[in-house]
C-alpha cells in the first residue's frame, strides 16, 4: 500500500506537475496540527504539482486568507475541519469576500458540521442536510459491509471537470462518508458526483427517509471566475478511503482538486479586434459596413497554454438588444498557444452606440466575457448613393409622366385649325335682309299690340 501511494505522487510529478494559473499558495486548515497526517496523500499531491502548502490548525489564531493592508496573502483555501466552531480568524463573511478577490476554496462537510460552515455552503447555493444526518445505503453497501460508505459512481459528464477514467462506463466509484447536499437549480452550480438512487439520508434520532434526490459533491464557478468545491464527506480525501480496493477517490480527488485549484479548464481571451473588410480601423463605423472581427483565445493545462477549439463560440453586436449574432471560425493564426476566432458581421441598418460581445459561459469552463463599445453614424450627405435601385419603377414613372406631359404641350402650342376656301366661306356667310316698303311698316305696326306702339311712341 505504501509502494502504490508513492507510485501515485510519482505519475503526479512526472505527467500533472501542473502549477495553478492563478498561483501557488494554499492554506489548509485541519481540525489540529496532528490530523494532516490522515491526509498525507491528498497533501503529497498537491506538493508533488508544484503547490505551496500552509498547513494549520483550525484552533491557531493567527489563521488569516487577508494581511493587514487588505490583500491576500494566498491564492487558494482547503478547509478539512468541518466541526471546529472556529478557523482562527475565518467566518462565512471572510471566506465569501476571499472568493470575491478572486481566492478559490474546497470546503468538506460532514455530519457534525458547524454552522459556519452550514452558512458558507448556502452562501454558493448549497443546502448541507440537518446536523447528525448522515448518507446511508444497504443495498449498495462497500465491501466492508458498512451501509454508512456509500459508493457511488454517479458522475456528471463535465469533461472540462472530471477526467475520460471517471467519464468511462467502467469507472472505478467513489467511498463516500458524510452528509448529503442539496443543491439549488442555478447555473453557476454543476453537482459533479450524485448519491445513488438506493441512497437515502438518515437522521441520527429516528430512521426516517429524505425522499428528495441528494448530491455528494458540488462545484461553485463565480461571474468573477473564481471556483468553489464543497464535498459532503471530508473522509472523501482521507488515506483510508483513497487506499480502499477498488474506490475510484484518489482519481476523483485530484480531478476535482485540479479544478478548483484552477489547473485547468481556465480560458483566456486576449487581443479583441475589429476593422472594415478593407483593412481599415475608422474612429466610428458606417451603417450597413461590413466589419471584420477577431479574437484570440487559450486554455491553460499541464502547466501551459494550448490552442482552444470550440465550435460555439458567438459574437453579438448589442444595443440593448442583440441586433446581430453570428458563430466565429476558428483558426491557427494566433500561434502554437492560441487559437484566432475570426467573424465577418454586416452592421445593422441603425446608427447609434453599439457593443461587440461575447458572453462565452460553459460547465467547467471559465467564463469569457469580453466587450467593446463603438460607436454606429449614419451616412454623411456625400455617401448617400444617388440612385436606389428599388425606386427604379418609381424613377420610371416620373419621367413617363413628364414625357407624357412634354408631348401633349407640344401637340397643343404646335397645331393649328384647318384653313377654309372662300367659296365655303361666302356659302357660310348670312344673306343681307331687304328694306322694308312703307306699307309693310304700317302693317306691322297694326299687328303689334297696343301697349307696345305706346312704348315705342314713348322711346322715339
Amino acid at each position: 500500500m505504501r509502494l502504490t501511494r508513492w507510485i501515485w505522487i510519482g505519475l503526479c510529478v512526472a505527467g500533472a506537475s501542473a502549477r495553478s494559473a492563478t498561483g501557488r499558495r494554499v492554506l489548509v486548515v485541519v481540525p489540529t496540527p496532528g490530523a494532516a497526517s490522515d491526509y498525507s496523500d491528498f497533501l503529497d499531491s498537491l506538493k508533488a504539482r508544484g503547490f505551496e502548502l500552509a498547513v494549520r490548525g483550525a484552533a491557531n489564531a493567527s489563521v488569516a486568507l487577508h494581511g493587514g493592508d487588505g490583500a491576500r496573502m494566498y491564492d487558494h483555501a482547503v478547509l478539512l475541519a468541518p466541526a471546529a466552531k472556529r478557523l482562527g480568524s475565518l467566518n462565512a463573511q471572510s471566506l465569501v469576500r476571499f472568493v470575491d478577490d478572486g481566492g478559490n476554496l474546497l470546503v468538506t462537510a460532514s455530519s457534525d458540521a458547524s454552522p459556519m460552515v452550514r452558512t458558507l455552503a448556502t452562501q454558493f447555493g448549497v443546502t448541507v442536510e440537518k446536523r447528525g444526518s448522515r448518507m446511508v445505503d444497504h443495498v449498495g453497501a462497500s465491501a466492508s459491509g458498512d451501509a454508512g460508505t456509500v459508493v457511488s459512481a454517479r458522475y456528471a459528464h463535465v469533461p472540462a471537470i472530471l477526467s475520460q477514467n471517471l467519464l468511462a462506463s467502467d469507472a472505478p466509484p467513489v467511498h463516500f462518508e458524510g452528509v448529503g447536499l442539496r443543491a439549488a437549480d442555478i447555473p453557476l452550480l454543476v453537482p459533479v458526483l450524485s448519491a445513488p438512487r438506493t441512497a437515502y439520508s438518515a437522521p441520527a434520532d429516528d430512521n426516517a427517509v429524505s425522499e428528495a434526490a441528494l448530491d455528494l459533491v458540488s462545484v461553485f464557478q463565480t461571474r468573477n471566475n473564481a471556483r468553489v468545491a464543497v464535498s459532503g464527506s471530508t473522509a472523501l480525501f482521507s488515506d483510508r478511503l483513497m487506499r480502499a480496493d477498488g474506490a475510484g477517490n484518489r482519481q476523483f480527488a485530484a480531478d476535482i482538486s485540479q479544478w478548483v485549484l484552477q489547473e485547468k479548464s481556465v480560458l483566456r481571451a486576449s487581443s479583441l479586434r475589429h476593422s472594415l473588410a478593407t483593412g481599415e480601423r475608422p474612429d466610428h463605423y458606417r451603417v450597413g459596413s461590413d466589419v471584420v472581427f477577431e479574437l484570440d483565445l487559450a486554455e491553460f493545462s499541464n502547466n501551459a497554454w494550448h490552442t482552444y477549439t470550440a465550435d460555439d463560440v458567438q459574437l453579438e453586436l448589442i444595443m440593448l438588444d442583440p441586433y446581430v449574432r453570428v458563430t466565429l471560425n476558428h483558426t491557427q493564426a494566433g500561434g502554437a498557444d492560441l487559437t484566432t476566432y475570426r467573424g465577418d458581421v454586416r452592421l445593422p441598418d441603425r446608427y447609434g452606440t453599439f457593443t461587440f460581445r461575447i458572453n462565452y459561459k460553459r460547465p467547467g469552463l471559465s467564463n469569457i466575457d469580453v466587450r467593446d463599445v463603438v460607436g454606429i453614424r449614419p451616412p454623411r450627405h456625400d455617401e448617400y448613393p444617388r440612385f436606389l435601385s428599388a425606386a427604379y419603377p418609381y424613377y420610371t414613372s416620373a419621367l413617363a409622366l413628364a414625357v407624357g406631359f412634354l408631348a401633349l404641350s407640344a401637340v397643343w402650342l404646335w397645331s393649328a385649325e384647318p384653313k377654309q376656301s372662300s367659296k365655303a366661306a361666302s356659302d357660310a356667310k348670312p344673306a343681307t335682309k331687304a328694306k322694308s316698303t312703307p306699307e309693310e311698316k304700317s302693317a306691322e305696326t297694326k299687328s303689334e299690340p297696343k301697349s307696345k306702339r305706346k312704348s315705342k311712341q314713348k322711346s322715339s
